[in-house]
């Protein structure tokens, strides 16, 4: 299991200063988060590249910025959507540079009259392209899109043996519990954005300043083999400097490494 974080914990930085800046802290597995689609072109995409090289790093999944997958990949109007799988394909190229075998993918928005039927089937037409460059793309569950739903998610599971991204913030912004989501989708997670949350303080705080049980959690982990990634997911205002974030981490993998 590798314990790492994700550069939009430093959103609003520039991707690949928040790439740098994590890595000249020393973390070693760091998600990225494309926040526009210039960062897939030179001179970016390059200086990612050189990062990762220098730096010797571990890119577990690449998340990218979320708000068109409603209005495209899901829209009635077949050229949006092909215009949108064409998109993905430079993605996955990048992530072939970056060798990220995995897409954090948000979906379609709770509040569409999409069926379940076109999720899907638009979801296995994804997916079948990004198998060509050997991505597997992970349904992230978030508590604004159909994907707040595990009903949903486990029809996901057993319609398309999907694989999901487990979010602890946005399962308590859904009111969801990650444990129940463990027994529901078991072995199909294959990654997880960690944050601590519970009660007055929030819902996505550095760990060991909520309630949530992560003994308990990375227990459950292991008893499903879990041996992915486990990804530090926060907001640039969750925090006040980067030893909170260093603390955060090491903390995961003391509760990890001490089962």
């Amino acid at each position: 299991m590798q314990i790492g974080i994700s550069t939009a914990c430093l959103y609003p930085l520039n991707t690949e200063e928040a790439l740098l800046c994590l890595a000249q802290q020393g973390f070693k597995g760091i998600e990225i988060f494309i926040n526009c689609d210039m960062e897939l072109h030179e001179p970016v995409s390059s200086e990612i590249s050189r990062i990762i090289r220098e730096y010797s790093l571990t890119i577990p999944a690449v998340h990218p910025v979320a708000a068109l997958d409603s209005f495209f990949l899901f829209s009635n109007y077949e050229r949006r959507k092909t215009q949108f799988l064409d998109a993905c394909k430079l993605y996955f190229e990048r992530m072939n540079e970056w060798n990220a075998p995995l897409m954090v993918f948000h979906g379609m928005k709770k509040d569409s009259d999409r069926s379940d039927e076109l999720y899907f089937e638009r979801y296995a037409e994804l997916c079948a392209l990004a198998e060509k460059y050997n991505i597997t793309i992970a349904q992230e569950n978030v508590a604004y899109c159909r994907s707040s739903d595990l009903d949903f998610l486990v029809k996901m599971k057993n319609e398309l043996n999907a694989m999901f991204t487990l979010d602890l913030k946005q399962a308590r912004r859904s009111g969801l519990s990650a444990f129940e989501i463990l027994d529901k989708l078991g072995e199909n997670v294959v990654h997880i954005h960690a944050s601590d949350g519970g009660g007055e303080p929030g819902d996505c705080l550095l760990i060991g300043q909520g309630s949530f049980d992560f003994a308990g959690f990375f227990a459950k982990l292991k008893e499903l083999n879990y041996n992915k990634s486990v990804i530090l997911e926060l907001y640039r205002e969750n925090f006040d400097s980067d030893d909170d974030l260093k603390e955060s981490v090491e903390k995961l993998v003391d509760i990890c490494e001490n089962l």
